[in-house]
């Protein structure tokens, strides 16, 4: 080949380089480098670039951003009764699917619905009891002899549950710590001359009405005084409906009766047709302190408190004959002959919100009990809503764990926020003083920083706890932890920013502008502080996870936040417990890690700042 196609290759070899330079993977790339570009661009846009760049911290952000809304927002959308409480779920762990029914229940064609707290049970038209929902101290796990007899009748108390066969016998499993689930032996000497026509469960406790109109009740009745039956009760009971405190009895002459404690409530408002036996009675229930009834005619009579609206009927019900009434823990809901239903009461956890797949059919039966509703459709298919379980389980008093997570957040993210404020303005504002004037000046604010450094905080805070505490609302409690934790914090940040005051006081730019005649504090505040600025950021980050840890000890120690209010420290206070450890992880675990995630991200936006402001770090 000549000279001249030589050259024409090393031309087109050249210009080939040229454009395996320009692109990468397909890409072009930036003809400008990135020291060229970083000079056009100013020192905030670099940090930003810088900080992006670090995936880690990226993270960080990501994972705070989102902790951050959900507490704030979940909280102002949320809003939390403090002292509210709800003992029968307690300790309820995390799960959902209390209300929704099995297939193979489905399939079976529930003939009857009985549910405790967190589960539900039926009777097939196989003869077969099924189980749905979450399991609790062996409520749903059925004993495989159970199916293996006639059954007749099947109830759920709050965690056990009963049958009774064809023949009259009584059959329990699920919790039995008062031996609620067992028959005793006093009342098997009973069933010697007695037969079961009626089973009931509630809390704790079960109970048998017989062919001799008579009532036998055992479990935990020391409080409630269940197992004594008023003696002008014994004998004339056809039916009844049990509550957490007392029944209600149905009696042979249509009246009706209150065994129990407390009483007093639906005793002395008793309705005037009731007292004076105007009406005959046929169907009963009862919720805590509300109770309802059906006479003859279908029509309801309902007395009691009128807590979550109770004594207000839904609009129609009295155009109906009403044939059944059921009660759940605080809601009614009535079947009317023509098999439409009338739900009533509060609606907390959706109980009165009928499916639209329900709404136009034809009712045959209904059940209630706790926060469910369960109905039976003429074409045999069962429907089940309200309370579907907790997403992060209960704690020892009931309460939702989700909720006192979101609120204890908010609380322990605010105290941090506002600790470390107060600790940046002061130790700024000592830092830059301190660092510029120097001399006397200098000597004396560090001094007063080594006697505030020298404070033992923890043994501080509990001695000021101790003294004040049963004197100051939760209020002023949370206001005194934020001094303490920002007037005691702020030594640190003092030192660092005095230490970059003194190199940059010495500069070109601070000599001339004073040479200029420019006012101190304009000095320290326009042209000095922008050049330290970048520190106290990082420090604020990083004191910020220091204070969120330093309030979840305290409120863990029991000096800080106080329950019933929520805080992420206080709520870790059940890990002192060996039970809770073992058998309620989610009281435990779930907080510690909110504060684990919580102190871990600001750490890592911190560190990614720090990297992202630091000169040296950018060149590498």
């Amino acid at each position: 080949m000549d000279k001249k196609g030589n050259a024409f290759l090393r031309t087109i070899g050249s210009f080939g380089r040229l454009v395996g330079s320009l692109f990468s993977f397909g890409k072009m790339k930036k003809p400008i480098d990135t020291l060229a570009e970083e000079a056009i661009m100013s020192p905030s846009k670099v940090i930003v670039k810088n900080f992006f760049r670090n995936k880690l911290a990226i993270t960080g952000l990501i994972g705070f951003s989102i902790m951050l809304s959900v507490v704030f927002i979940g909280a102002a959308l949320n809003p939390l009764t403090i002292l509210s409480t709800n003992p029968i779920m307690r300790n309820t762990k995390p799960g959902l699917g209390y209300s929704k029914i099995t297939s193979a229940a489905q399939n079976a064609g529930l003939v009857q619905i009985s549910n405790g707290t967190t589960y539900g049970i039926g009777l097939g038209k196989d003869g077969d009891v099924y189980s749905w929902g979450q399991d609790v101290l062996g409520a749903t796990k059925i004993p495989a002899e159970i199916n293996a007899l006639q059954i007749k009748k099947i109830a759920s108390g709050d965690r056990h549950a009963i049958i009774m066969t064809q023949s009259g016998k009584v059959y329990g499993w699920g919790n039995n710590n008062f031996k609620q689930s067992t028959v005793p032996a006093e009342i098997e000497a009973v069933l010697m001359l007695e037969n079961v026509v009626d089973i009931l469960a509630g809390d704790q406790y079960s109970a048998i009405i017989t062919d001799k109109n008579k009532i036998h009740v055992w479990g935990t009745t020391f409080a409630t005084g269940l197992d004594i039956v008023p003696s002008r009760y014994q004998g004339r009971i056809v039916k009844a409906a049990q509550a957490p405190f007392n029944i209600i009895l149905i009696l042979d002459d249509g009246s009706i009766g209150i065994m129990g404690q407390p009483q007093t409530m639906l005793e002395t408002s008793f309705p005037t047709q009731l007292a004076n036996k105007e009406v005959t009675i046929v169907d009963a229930a009862v919720t805590v302190r509300t109770a309802v009834v059906v006479d003859t005619v279908g029509q309801v009579i309902v007395w009691g408190e009128n807590e979550h609206g109770l004594l207000i009927l839904p609009e129609g019900i009295q155009n109906e004959k009403i044939v059944s009434v059921e009660a759940g823990r605080s809601h009614f809901i009535a079947l009317s002959a023509s098999g439409k239903i009338f739900v009533w009461g509060s609606n907390d956890y959706k109980q009165l919100e009928i499916p639209e797949e329900v709404l136009g059919k034809k009712v045959t039966s209904i059940a209630a009990n706790y926060y469910q509703t369960y109905v039976i459709t003429e074409d045999g298919k069962s429907y089940g809503w309200g309370q579907d379980g907790y997403y992060l389980g209960t704690d020892d008093l009931g309460r939702d764990m989700l909720m006192r997570l979101i609120h204890g957040g908010r609380v322990t993210m605010t105290v941090g926020a506002v600790a470390v404020m107060i600790s940046t303005t002061i130790g700024l504002l000592v830092g830059l003083i301190s660092g510029f004037y120097g001399g006397w000046i200098d000597n004396i604010l560090m001094r007063f920083t080594e006697v505030i450094n020298s404070f033992p905080f923890l043994p501080m805070a509990i001695t000021l706890s101790s003294f004040v505490g049963g004197v100051l609302t939760q209020t002023e409690r949370l206001l005194l932890i934020m001094i303490i934790l920002g007037v005691i914090s702020w030594t640190g940040l003092a030192r660092l920013v005095r230490g970059q005051i003194l190199a940059e006081r010495e500069k070109d730019f601070v000599l001339a502008a004073r040479a200029l005649g420019i006012r101190s504090n304009v000095i320290i505040l326009r042209h000095i502080l922008p050049n330290v600025i970048n520190v106290v950021i990082v420090s604020m980050t990083l004191g910020y996870a220091g204070s969120l840890l330093t309030e979840a000890g305290l409120s863990f120690l029991g000096f800080g936040v106080i329950p019933p209010s929520p805080s992420w420290g206080n709520m870790l206070t059940g890990a002192q417990d060996s039970t809770v450890i073992t058998f309620y992880w989610w009281r435990w675990i779930l907080p510690a890690v909110a504060v684990l995630i919580a102190a871990l991200t600001v750490n890592i936006i911190g560190d990614g700042l720090r990297d992202a402001m630091d000169p040296k770090n950018n060149e590498k």
